[in-house]
């Protein structure tokens, strides 16, 4: 993208408040996870939106790894996202999607919720022969195998489900709602950014 997400702006309007407003009518309360370099930006750029929206904000939990590193901001990521999620939620269960899925879909959301098996600690759409990681449901039981991994210095968001009960929900449970796979779309470049605009 050759820049940072959070930052993105779509038809003038920051990105991550059309993400806001599509979880808003699921959500309880809201979490944003930012890696230590983006507080700056959250807590200026960003201010007005945060308080609008009553969204608390918390810093990615970072490994207490000692190996070789590249720095904090290299080291964070998706899972340190989800785990400083997790410890800092009130509730059993937190619903993760990265700040880039403007079309995140309540259907799809509650779909997803219906058909998991919540005796699993990960509920998480498996389409095409993929998780998809940051569209999905995460238990607290998962937290030790999620910050085992990333203290070791593990940073695939995937690679704890090995260590706990997932539960894959197919997309047949999902083909009978309309533009579907809009949910789980990303924006990974700017062509994607450009195709975004005058959309949303």
């Amino acid at each position: 993208m050759g820049g940072e997400k959070l930052t993105l702006a779509v038809d003038a309007e920051p990105l991550l408040l059309k993400v806001i407003r599509r979880v808003l009518p699921f959500s309880r309360d809201i979490l944003l996870s930012v890696a230590p370099h983006q507080i700056p930006y959250v807590s200026t750029v960003l201010s007005g939106i945060i308080s609008l929206y009553g969204i608390r904000t918390v810093e990615d939990r970072l490994p207490e790894w000692e190996g070789p590193s590249e720095g904090d901001e290299k080291r964070s990521g998706p899972l340190a996202g989800i785990v400083a999620g997790l410890e800092a939620c009130a509730s059993e269960w937190l619903f993760v999607c990265a700040c880039d899925m403007p079309k995140i879909s309540e259907a799809v959301v509650r779909t997803l919720w219906k058909h998991g098996d919540k005796s699993a600690s990960v509920v998480v759409p498996f389409l095409g022969g993929y998780y998809e990681p940051l569209h999905a449901f995460y238990r607290k039981t998962c937290l030790p195998a999620a910050t085992a991994l990333l203290d070791r210095g593990r940073r695939k968001t995937t690679a704890f489900y090995d260590a706990v009960r997932v539960s894959p929900v197919t997309e047949e449970f999902f083909s009978h709602l309309p533009g579907y796979k809009r949910s789980f779309e990303n924006l990974n470049s700017k062509s994607d950014l450009e195709r975004m605009t005058g959309l949303l």
